[in-house]
Parts: C-alpha cells; sequence; structure tokens
C-alpha cells in the first residue's frame, strides 16, 4: 500500500509539472523578459516537461511490476527524497563566512556578520531613523522616480537622514549622515562659499570608510570648503549631470571629477538605460536642460522614502521567499542546472569612448562657464596590483584629459605606485574600495596639487 501510494503521488506530481510548465510556455511566470533572456525561460520549460515526461513514465511503469520490487523502489525513492531536500535545507539556511569575514578573523579584526537589513533594523529599534541607502543603481535601468507630473532622475539620495554604505569591507558597516541634498556632507556647506566639489562614484561618496575618513572629509580638514556630490553606481553620465544640477548653481572654484576603472562599464549600462533618451541625452546635447533638483529635494525625499519602504518590506519577506525556494529545491535545481538564466549576457558593444570624450568636453564647458576649474582625478583599482595588468583604458583616458586641456592628478602615480605596499590600502588586502589610510593620501595629494596651482582654502589659517 505505501509503495503504490509513493508512486501514484509521484506519478501525479510528475504530470503536475509536465502541465504546469506546457502552460508556463504560453504564460511565463515574472515576465516579461527580453528576448536575449526568455529563449533561456524557453529552453528551462523544455527541460523541466522532459524531465516531468521522464519520471511520470517512469512512476507508471514502476506500478505495474512485482509488488516486492516495488516496495523496494519506494524505499529508495523515500530515502532520495529525503537526502535531496536535506541538501537544500543545508543550503538555504547555512551562514558562510565570507572571504573578508574569514581575513578579519586571521587578523584579529572584529567583524560585524549582520547584514544592511539587520543594520537598518537594530538603528531603528534603537531609536534612530535610518533608511537604506538608495545609490544611482537603482536608478540605471529605469526611468528613475515616477513623480506626479513625470519622471525624476535623482542623482542624491534622501536628505538629512541615518543610512549605511551597502558593503562591509573594513569590518563594520559605516554609519553616515546624509545633507540637505541626501549627499554624504555635514549640513551647512552649500551655505557658504564652495572651494572644491567633487562628483564620482562610491570611490566618491566614501564606500568602506567613515564619514570623517573620505577624500572630502580629508580636504575640509586642510581648510577646503569641499562638497561630496559622489553616488555609488554613478557612471560618466550621471557625474556630468551632477555638475549640472549641483556643482553649476554653487559655483564652485573648483570641480574634481574622479575617475575610475569602471566607468565605462558604467557608461554603457547608461547608454542602453531607459534614462539615455529621457534624460542622459539632454543633459549632453542642449545646454539649459536641468530637472532643477536642487529646488525640488522635498520631492525627491517623498518619492524615494516609498521606494526604499517598498525594498524593505520585500527584504523582511525573504522567510517566506526562503521556505518556497526549499520547497521548490531551487538550490539543488541550481547545482544541476535545472534553474533558467534571467540575468543578460555582457553586453558585446564597442566601448563608447567617443561619448566619454564629449562628456569630458561638455562638463569643462559648463564648469568653465561660472569661471570653475576642471581636474580629472585617476584613482586606479585593486586588480593593478594584485595581478600588475593595468586598466585597458587607462591611456585612451590620460590622452583625452590632456587633449580637452584638463589637468590630471594620477593617483597611481603619485599614491600607489610609490607605496611599499600598494595592497594594504585596501581593507583586508582584497578586492574594493580603499581604507581610510588610502582616501588620506588620495586627498593630500589631492589638496597639495590646489594649493600649489593656487587654490586658496576659504577656512585657511595662513
Amino acid at each position: 500500500m505505501f509503495a503504490n501510494t509513493a508512486f501514484v503521488a509521484g506519478l501525479v506530481f510528475s504530470v503536475f509539472v509536465v502541465i504546469l510548465y506546457v502552460y508556463r510556455l504560453a504564460y511565463p511566470a515574472g515576465g516579461p523578459y527580453p528576448d536575449s533572456v526568455m529563449a533561456s525561460v524557453y529552453k528551462y520549460y523544455f527541460k523541466m516537461i522532459l524531465v516531468g515526461g521522464i519520471f511520470a513514465t517512469l512512476f507508471g511503469l514502476v506500478l505495474t511490476i512485482n509488488n516486492k520490487i516495488r516496495v523496494g523502489l519506494s524505499l529508495s525513492l523515500v530515502t532520495a527524497g529525503i537526502a535531496v531536500y536535506g541538501f537544500e535545507t543545508y543550503e538555504v539556511f547555512r551562514i558562510q563566512d565570507s572571504q573578508r569575514a574569514i581575513a578579519a578573523r586571521q587578523m584579529g579584526v572584529p567583524y560585524d556578520t549582520r547584514t544592511k537589513v539587520q543594520v537598518i533594523k537594530d538603528l531603528n529599534d534603537s531609536g534612530i531613523k535610518a533608511y537604506p541607502n538608495p545609490g544611482a543603481i537603482l536608478h540605471k535601468r529605469s526611468n528613475g522616480l515616477n513623480a506626479t507630473d513625470g519622471w525624476i532622475q535623482s542623482f542624491g539620495g534622501i536628505s538629512n537622514i541615518t543610512t549605511i554604505f551597502v558593503q562591509n569591507e573594513s569590518g563594520h558597516y559605516p554609519i553616515v549622515e546624509t545633507d540637505e541634498h541626501g549627499f554624504i556632507n555635514p549640513e551647512g556647506l552649500y551655505e557658504n562659499k564652495v572651494d572644491v566639489v567633487l562628483t564620482g562614484d562610491s570611490f566618491t561618496e566614501g564606500y568602506s570608510v567613515r564619514s570623517n575618513e573620505t577624500i572630502s572629509a580629508v580636504l575640509r580638514n586642510e581648510g577646503f570648503n569641499a562638497i561630496n556630490l559622489g553616488r555609488g553606481g554613478n557612471g560618466p553620465f550621471r557625474e556630468l549631470a551632477v555638475v549640472k544640477e549641483y556643482a553649476e548653481p554653487l559655483k564652485a572654484k573648483v570641480v574634481l571629477w574622479l575617475y575610475f576603472t569602471n566607468d565605462f562599464d558604467d557608461l554603457r549600462t547608461e547608454m542602453t538605460s531607459p534614462s539615455y533618451t529621457l534624460f542622459f541625452r539632454k543633459y549632453l546635447n542642449e545646454d539649459d536642460f536641468s530637472q532643477n533638483l536642487i529646488l525640488r529635494q522635498g520631492e525627491i525625499d517623498s518619492l524615494l522614502i516609498n521606494y526604499v519602504q517598498g525594498e524593505m518590506e520585500k527584504e523582511r519577506e525573504g522567510e517566506r521567499t526562503r521556505i518556497i525556494n526549499l520547497l521548490q529545491l531551487t538550490k539543488f535545481r541550481s547545482r544541476i542546472h535545472l534553474t533558467p538564466t534571467l540575468t543578460l549576457a555582457p553586453a558585446n558593444t564597442p566601448v563608447p569612448k567617443y561619448i566619454f570624450k564629449r562628456i569630458l568636453q561638455k562638463s569643462k564647458q559648463i564648469i568653465s562657464k561660472w569661471g570653475g576649474k576642471m581636474y580629472f582625478v585617476y584613482l586606479p583599482e585593486y586588480g593593478r596590483y594584485s595581478t600588475g595588468i593595468e586598466d585597458i583604458n587607462r591611456e585612451f583616458v590620460m590622452r583625452t584629459a590632456t587633449e580637452l586641456d584638463i589637468p590630471i592628478i594620477d593617483i597611481h602615480k603619485e599614491v600607489f605606485d610609490p607605496h611599499p605596499d600598494p595592497l594594504h590600502l585596501f581593507p583586508f588586502r582584497l578586492r574594493g574600495h580603499y581604507t581610510a589610510e588610502g582616501y588620506r593620501l588620495v586627498a593630500e595629494v589631492i589638496g597639495n596639487k590646489l594649493k600649489a596651482d593656487g587654490v586658496i582654502p576659504t577656512n585657511s589659517v595662513n
């Protein structure tokens, strides 16, 4: 009786799988998907139909054989099922130390093993109103934020809040406060004469360190009224937009354009984003185009808060998702390659170098109109020192800045190359952002260059 029940259940389930995925061929789950992804989805559906059909046939055949053999096979089936679900349970609920946590333990450095969601929850539970940091990457493949009178592509964050950086690279999640426009600065800097504005990505924003250890913070310690307008995930188009939306109204003496080696990947992503036509291309081609974001922070705050609250709710539903994944044997199916590929293949398009040059040229044009000066700051990456392989675009970007008569501050040449141990300037000697010491050395080189060029810090004691 038990044997029959087991195999009948298996037969019914297998037939159900076949029917389900035949239905999915007409009505894909979770779509619509791009054509390149849809091909993988259909391939997965056909695989599941085939697997379901094979098992339905096998279960049906077993029901026709000798009862004694059926009993033995049913025990083997149940044992295999227990083993598979045991493996799935282990994979779903195990806590695996990250490479950084292991390195921290070996170095005797405390390491916060909480997730960013847990850190935000703990801050709120302690009475500190905190939100996740909605970086630029959230808007890269969308039109931005859907306001009542149209789309907004924001370049700052939520103003005047406590937040954290999304990565724990140094053993802790840096807890930071945002300014009046959602950037990582002390409040009140916009009201005074601005010496320096920084535009760039997560290195500019200050990932991995506290807010008093970023490049802009060190520059402020040297007397410069420096405003950090960097955001994690920014690419060249967003950095141009920041110059137009925030640096132009501030009319800073100097704009530091901080280049990092993934900027061309970000540029390619920006050019395939829905925001390219709606926003980015206009910043490049239309002199007077602006969203007037510096005057719309209240509207931006409301939209971003609604967005991050929705994302936090999704995170809170994570436990339910884990149970569903367990029942669906998601980890096991992934190991045997029985899941669809839902991510886009890397773009096989040429690196848009001419667009990069136009963006730098446009930025310099905007900055020069108010009498400001633009500097190109080259930030090197970890691989340059761990493998000895140079950034493939280094020669091009340095030549481009030179052709455009933009002064260059080469951080590879000035900081990392002469350092006796460049990997020491990366947390735990692993790939990522710089340590506090690394950022300090970068800022000191920048500050010395500006002073040598006659840029006098507003708060200089000399």
